[in-house]
């Protein structure tokens, strides 16, 4: 090819030479350039003067006033704003925040459009400047404004009527107004939704400016025609005026570059063009090529800096170069050719060659804003096409390494996140319906309507699972992409390093966000997607780089500080203090020299003065001095979908009102934030992803858990609804001919709108059971929870270091366990994971060894295991896992379970004793309290899961049973520790929980009306179902281990029972009392304490005096004469009453029964109480008043030998060496929590018997 062959390639026809030569053979190259120069420069003068030579030129437009670049007025708006640097991108941090923009139209045909952030209460549209808004009263809400809001599907100007369509994150909104006629109309994704505001009054005076009002944490992007519409409408223009005259000369620089790149070859050499052998023409021919680029991208550069030019001309060319529509043609492959991939490398090679850095980085923010506006667009058919392009275009240019680290290091963490990029939102509403036409959800019982679509269903589920493939396999080859760990040098680190040390900053963020900035926290459903498509990524790294297998993270990992965990505390609790404890145990493992040690030891060499230098060096007082304060270092790159906050802070400052108090918080955390290192080139493969997966399981545990659990919801949603459905056929089937004809129309009519619902969310539950709850993502759970597993059961052999573990593996270990039992099944079948039965007996074994373990001292930590373990008992599957666990284990657990409730958070594991017992007790059959069933009213909702209140299908547990009785009956010592603090608590929650009762009662008499706390309300509430837990754990004692109780031989056995029947008769005689608070509240039915009754508290109660009597009451006969040993101790108890065991029968004084009201009883309830334990209960009560009769002509003591400290008792012990005196059961109870004297305070030595012999020594025993 000659070189004029080139020129006229490259410009066409039209090129001439100022001396009008024709041949170019002779004419030395450099030459050649200095003519194309002047030749270019003279076609970009002739077509007029660029923008950025004269960047305040006027719109003079008709119609329109205002100043040429339109954006958003920072001055005008209302409420509290994060607004981008280019006020274009607002989030709302008010109830209901206003903004307008600076530009305001009075005739003429004009158009907006908004892409949507989110998908909540956004009114948008147009205002007048007389408006006055507030945080109430937003766009629409007043005469002269005019909105459409598609969250509620409104339009608004005073009155509101529906219109529209209902939106969602990522739609494209149109507004469009035609002031000559006083129409305003909105657009969706390019589809009119009609007319909504006629007559609009316009004339003299009136002039109205986009307005937009947003709810709390709402956002969008604002398009006034800074780049190219979407969906431009024919007539109506930009309120921005478009940049005609750039737009022409860059499309003519684009054209020139274009046909300059096919020219070069695979060597980047022309093909046939001989060298002169003059010497300032020895020159390469890509010498030559890359002058003529300069001699293009030179003029481009400025251009470039509209995003308007970088829309519509940089990116049709690069689709052009990168063949886009092709590649997407191709079936699997999604790849570029050689020459493809040469020629978008080159051209970026020049980009980088040619444009100052400033340049660059405003010419690939603008690449990435486009790709990312265009990837966030919603879907309406399923092979989404616009996501694809997206993606295949981000990770086309990502394959340029110069440019890969660039964006990694300044603008894929920092202004626009990667993550963005790895999401896949479901279709549009009308996308789905398209795709899944039959739907279909499980019915109770089987509606046949229903079940035939069912086939259908489940293959539109596979179409959908397919396309989302396609997306995820371009999401990952993305990632993997950016995880290049081939292009450190010795000058620069990899795209790896940087990613980690990023990646690691993006997860501190988020969890800064978190607690304090929930704006800048990147939404849920993207982390949850992000979170899948890296742990995918991370296995196909692994297998082709490391191929080592079990994948475990090493222990070492979490004490030689070679993974930054910004002070997230650990199992053992503080670093610091991990540190100062178990600096031996680091030496022997890390040795003397290692930078954990030295360091620790230099600090403390130091008298910690490092710390306090940092502390007074740390200014945290710039912040607030205004937002031109250094913000730049404390913000960069916290934007979740507008531009980083410090950059729109740093270019402007007089927004500082804008911004609230909430950032002060963030401060804080500054200090942690690691030391950038400077070290270069390529990673260790496996330490990095180890690094990795460390983040990933963190991420899983700060965000992604929160979106499986909140998608889990859909799910029991439906089945309300369901329920609702069935119930609602069920009374239609009922009706007889007799009953109004308006309540089959209403009931029909309900039932309609319920499965109208349900037709609604069975196809978002197809989208949930292709593309979240699918397979593949459980796979990805199950994987994660074995490797979490696993390296927590490895760093528990460390021993001492095991607490170095951080405290986020746990819950995260917790998490994906719950995630795989509870969220994803039944909607994805635990089944369906290999081994999973085996897996669930390694996590239940690990629950039984580490549930009591004094390593795990963080408090939220041991809450977790408690937590964990409490959930394994309450189905069949992980009941049946923890049964499996070996033997030594087992009993582990139950000698857990048993330690005495003193000094330790009691509540679960109280509660882990009751679900092992629930469905062995007296009338403890149930799911939910058989009262409860009986009220009518708003359903019963409980944020506590530890309430034993809540309806959980019983499912006890025979083996822990006896496991409990084994360690009971072997360990007296243990036994009666742990009897006596269950006393203890027992007699403080039912005291409390009838001391509220009193108060609610005295409440409830006064005159006036008085309004009682909620929060009161329910700590009442939670009195007494502890209370009541309490109780079912002592009935589960008493029958399994009544020994403790009733054998003669055990020391405290007689104490015990004496205490046991104390109290078992002050909860009867409260409980039964007609007159009583307990029977005043009931009656009261007050919402928040709907699960105190009678029944549950009263059935405990007769389930722990059976269980005592059993063998009395099986041995009872007329003629026996002699009181046995319970009922006697029953029956001398002197708060005991006969009538409180009536009341369990109906059986009350005639006087009460005239207050027409039902009576409690048992028979009652003859569904939940058998006949069999009906009769039980009458002939424990006839027992006991047969003994009674036997017991009644006991003498009266004297006062002077009655004890003075319970007032029941006769004097019959002595405290030595001070010779005060009580009866034997006080001083005994006394004696298990104080060894003082009750009465002087002096340390009693024994205590003797009233005739003189020892009954305790305490000098030589231990009462407990």
């Amino acid at each position: 090819m000659e070189i004029d062959d080139i020129i006229k390639h490259i410009f066409g026809p039209d090129f001439h030479k100022p001396n009008h030569q024709t041949m170019f053979q002779n004419e030395p190259k450099s030459g050649l350039l200095e003519n194309v120069h002047h030749w270019v420069d003279q076609v970009l003068q002739d077509m007029g003067v660029s923008s950025d030579k004269d960047p305040w030129v006027a719109d003079l437009r008709e119609g329109r006033i205002g100043p040429a670049v339109v954006h958003f007025d920072t001055a005008t708006h209302v409420g509290l704003f994060v607004v981008g640097s280019d006020r274009l991108s607002v989030n709302s941090q008010s109830n209901f925040s206003t903004i307008r923009a600076n530009v305001c139209l009075y005739g003429g045909k004009w158009q907006y459009e908004i892409q949507l952030g989110s998908k909540g209460v956004m009114q948008l549209g147009w205002a007048t400047s007389s408006c006055k808004f507030s945080q109430e009263i937003g766009v629409g809400d007043t005469v002269s404004s005019f909105a459409y809001d598609g969250n509620r599907v409104r339009k608004w100007n005073v009155a509101t009527y529906k219109y529209g369509e209902s939106w969602l994150s990522g739609d494209i909104i149109g507004c469009i107004a035609d002031f000559d006629m006083g129409v305003l109309e909105f657009y969706r994704n390019g589809r009119s939704m009609r007319e909504a505001f006629t007559n609009v009054p316009i004339g003299p005076g009136r002039a109205y400016f986009p307005a937009v009002s947003l709810a709390y944490t709402e956002n969008l992007v604002a398009n006034f025609g800074s780049t190219p519409f979407k969906y431009p409408v024919p007539g109506f223009e930009p309120i921005q005026q478009a940049p005609h005259q750039d737009l022409a000369k860059a499309e003519k620089l684009c054209h020139w570059l274009y046909r300059l790149l096919m020219l070069f070859d695979r060597k980047y050499e022309m093909i046939g063009l001989e060298s002169s052998p003059q010497v300032e023409d020895v020159m390469s021919n890509q010498s030559l090529l890359m002058g003529l680029a300069r001699e293009f991208l030179c003029p481009m550069a400025s251009l470039l800096l509209s995003p308007y030019i970088v829309e519509a001309c940089l990116m049709v060319m690069l689709k052009e170069l990168c063949r886009i529509p092709e590649v997407l043609g191709r079936s699997k492959t999604n790849v570029l050719s050689v020459r493809e991939k040469r020629r978008l490398t080159l051209l970026l090679d020049m980009m980088w060659a040619f444009l100052e850095e400033f340049e660059m980085r405003q010419v690939l923010e603008s690449i990435l804003s486009y790709l990312l506006s265009d990837f966030r667009h919603v879907s309406f058919v399923l092979e989404y096409p616009h996501q694809r392009q997206s993606l295949l275009m981000l990770t086309f240019v990502l394959q340029h390494p110069h440019t890969r680290r660039y964006l990694l290091e300044n603008i894929l963490f920092d202004k626009i996140r990667f993550c963005n990029f790895v999401h896949v939102k479901p279709l549009d509403e009308g996308g789905l319906q398209e795709i899944v036409k039959e739907p279909w959800w499980e019915t109770t019982p089987p509606d046949l309507d229903i079940d035939k679509n069912k086939a259908g269903y489940f293959a539109a589920c596979h179409l959908v699972k397919e396309a989302t493939a396609v997306i995820e396999a371009l999401q990952i080859e993305l990632l993997k992409t950016l995880l290049d760990n081939t292009d450190g040098s010795s000058a620069q680190p990899s795209s790896r390093k940087i990613f980690l040390r990023k990646f690691r900053n993006f997860l501190h963020e988020n969890l800064i966000s978190s607690r304090s900035l929930p704006f800048l926290q990147t939404p849920l459903p993207i982390t949850l997607c992000c979170f899948h498509r890296l742990l995918v990524t991370f296995r196909q790294l692994w297998d082709r780089e490391v191929v080592l297998y079990p994948v475990v993270i090493p222990a070492r990992c979490f004490y030689d500080s070679s993974i930054h965990y910004y002070g997230v505390d650990r199992l053992g609790g503080v670093l610091s203090h991990l540190n100062k404890t178990l600096v031996e145990d680091l030496v022997k493992v890390l040795g003397p020299d290692h930078e954990v040690v030295t360091s620790f030891m230099q600090t403390l060499a130091d008298g910690r003065s490092s710390d306090v230098a940092s502390l007074r060096s740390t200014d945290s007082i710039d912040f607030f001095a205004g937002p031109s304060a250094n913000l730049e270092a404390r913000f960069d790159g916290r934007a979740v979908m507008i531009p980083m906050l410090a950059h729109m802070l740093s270019e402007h400052p007089t927004l500082g009102t804008m911004f609230v108090e909430r950032f002060s918080s963030a401060s804080s955390y500054q200090h942690a934030a690691p030391k950038t290192t400077s070290s270069v080139g390529n990673l260790d493969a496996a330490s990095s992803l180890i690094e990795l997966l460390d983040g990933l399981v963190l991420f899983y545990h700060m965000a992604a858990h929160k979106q499986i659990s909140k998608v889990s919801t859909l799910r029991d949603s439906m089945a309300d609804y369901t329920s609702a459905v069935a119930s609602n056929k069920s009374r239609l089937s009922s009706l007889s001919p007799e009953d109004s004809p308006l309540v089959a129309a209403e009931l029909q009519r309900a039932t309609q709108v319920f499965e109208d619902k349900l037709m609604e969310q069975s196809r978002h539950m197809a989208w949930v059971r292709a593309a979240v709850f699918s397979p593949e993502k459980q796979s990805h759970l199950a994987w994660l929870f074995r490797v979490v597993l696993q390296t927590i059961k490895l760093s528990s052999q460390e021993g001492q270091l095991f607490s170095f573990v951080p405290d986020f593996y746990l819950e995260a270990l917790v998490e994906l366990c719950t995630a795989l039992r509870t969220y994803l099944h039944p909607t994805c079948p635990i089944d369906n994971i290999e081994g999973y039965e085996d897996l669930l007996i390694e996590m239940a074994e690990f629950l039984c060894d580490h549930f009591s373990d004094p390593r795990i001292v963080h408090a939220n930590s041991k809450d977790t295991m408690i937590q964990a373990l409490a959930s394994f008992v309450c189905c069949d599957v992980t009941l049946d896992a923890l049964e499996k666990v070996p033997y030594a284990s087992r009993m582990n657990m139950v000698h857990s379970l048993l330690r005495p409730y003193e000094n330790r958070a009691w509540a679960q594991s109280n509660w882990v004793l009751v679900r092992m017992w629930q469905g062995c007790g007296f009338a403890f059959r149930y799911k939910k309290s058989p009262h409860l069933s009986r009220k009518l009213g708003p359903k019963v909702l409980h944020t506590d899961a530890s309430l034993i209140s809540h309806a959980m299908k019983p499912c006890p547990s025979p083996l822990f049973q006896g496991h409990i009785r084994e360690v009971m009956l072997s360990n007296e010592a243990l036994s009666t520790s742990f009897l006596n603090s269950l006393l203890n608590q027992l007699n403080w929650a039912f005291s409390e929980f009838i001391g509220m009762l009193q108060e609610i009662q005295n409440v409830s008499n006064r005159p006036e009306r008085v309004f009682i706390e909620s929060r009161q309300l329910r700590i009442c509430a939670t009195c007494f179902d502890l209370a009541l837990a309490l109780l079912r754990v002592l009935e589960m004692i008493s029958s399994i281990a009544g020994e403790i109780f009733k054998d003669p031989l055990r020391v405290s056995s007689e104490l015990l029972l004496s205490r046991l029947c104390q109290l078992m008769c002050q909860v009867l005689n409260r409980v039964s009392s007609q007159a009583g608070c307990f029977q005043h509240v009931v009656q009261l039915e007050i919402p928040d304490l709907e699960t105190v009754d009678h029944f549950p508290i009263l059935t405990a109660v007769v389930g722990i005096l059976l269980a005592l009597l059993k063998e009395e009451l099986d041995q009872f006969s007329d003629e026996n004469l002699d009181v046995p040993k319970i009922s006697k101790a029953l029956l001398t108890e002197p708060s005991f009453q006969i009538s409180s065991l009536r009341f369990l029968m109906g059986d009350i004084q005639k006087v009460l029964k005239k207050q027409r009201k039902m009576p409690f009883s048992l028979i009652n309830y003859a569904e939940d109480v058998s006949m069999e334990e009906q009769d039980r209960v009458r002939n424990m009560i006839r027992m006991l008043d047969v003994y009674s009769k036997l017991l009644s002509d006991v003498k009266v003591i004297a006062d002077e030998d009655v004890c003075t400290i319970c007032y029941a008792y006769p004097i019959n012990a002595t405290f030595k060496p001070c010779n005060h005196q009580s009866c034997r059961s006080c001083i005994t109870h006394y004696l298990m929590n104080c060894k003082n004297c009750f009465f002087c305070k002096a340390a009693i030595e024994f205590v003797m018997n009233s005739d003189g012999t020892v009954l305790l020594d305490l000098t030589k025993t231990d009462i407990k």
